[in-house]
């Protein structure tokens, strides 16, 4: 019994000795000259994924206070419709797999200003950092004409029937068992047409990196783009004005000061 207890007795102090220890190093990581410095430039990049796409992004970030960061951002992302399923013509060996009805392929790029702010700061121990941001600005819809594979078919002499491919842009009045399939991208890349427009987004931020001076965060919100001459992707949608968007995205990046 005296054995058991002097052995209780040790690890007491063992576990009393290692507390006290941690606590210190905690301390002194709190009052750490490294976690009372705000830093002031922030350059982060961006994996995004929205309900209609994918892109990239890379955003700069100035502190205007210890709450609030002026933000500038460009981005491109792809943009599809709602609508568009790819298909295959199952009755030609080889064939390709192609949007039936698509008459464009689109990329938006997007250039904006905006801020973010701290909502609930992150605990010494970690934990997640959350700040609201919002950032508005111009949007240009990139359209590159949607080329595909068409099969001419045609009586030779004799009788004989000849088939040939043809490169063409999408018609309603092509039957989709005559579509052999979609066209190589570079077709109709200097055919690009421009579209202006603007956007405003909203979203919220999750840090989660253990270094402050490295970013490490999720974001996820939503966005309003409004293009007034319209947008054409699919043939029976016409000009679309506005696009609604939700994405998710994953930062990554670092804080510094400049003097």
């Amino acid at each position: 019994m005296k054995k058991l207890f002097n052995s209780f007795l040790f690890t007491f102090i063992l576990l009393g000795l290692i507390t006290v220890n941690a606590y210190s190093q905690v301390s002194d990581d709190i009052d750490s000259v490294e976690n009372m410095i705000i830093y002031s430039n922030e350059h982060f990049g961006q994996v995004i994924a929205h309900n209609l796409g994918m892109g990239v992004g890379y955003r700069i970030g100035k502190n205007t206070s210890a709450f609030n960061t002026r933000i500038f951002t460009a981005e491109v992302v792809t943009m599809r419709s709602w609508k568009q399923i790819k298909t295959i013509n199952p009755y030609y060996s080889n064939s390709k797999r192609y949007v039936y009805g698509k008459m464009n392929e689109v990329f938006n790029l997007r250039a904006g200003i905006g801020f973010r702010k701290l909502l609930n700061d992150k605990p010494y121990w970690g934990g997640v950092e959350l700040r609201w941001i919002t950032d508005a600005g111009a949007s240009i819809a990139f359209e590159k004409p949607y080329y595909i594979y068409v099969i001419k078919i045609e009586q030779g002499a004799g009788g004989n029937y000849l088939y040939n491919i043809e490169t063409e842009l999408f018609d309603p009045n092509t039957s989709w068992d005559d579509i052999y399939g979609r066209a190589p991208f570079t077709k109709g890349l200097n055919e690009i047409k421009l579209v202006p427009g603007i956007y405003l987004r909203s979203g919220f931020s999750f840090e989660f990196g253990e270094i402050k001076t490295r970013i490490k965060a999720f974001e996820a919100g939503g966005m309003v783009e409004f293009f007034p001459g319209g947008v054409s992707i699919m043939a029976d949608n016409g000009e679309q004005p506005f696009f609604i968007t939700f994405y998710l995205a994953y930062s990554f990046g670092h804080r510094l000061n400049k003097y």
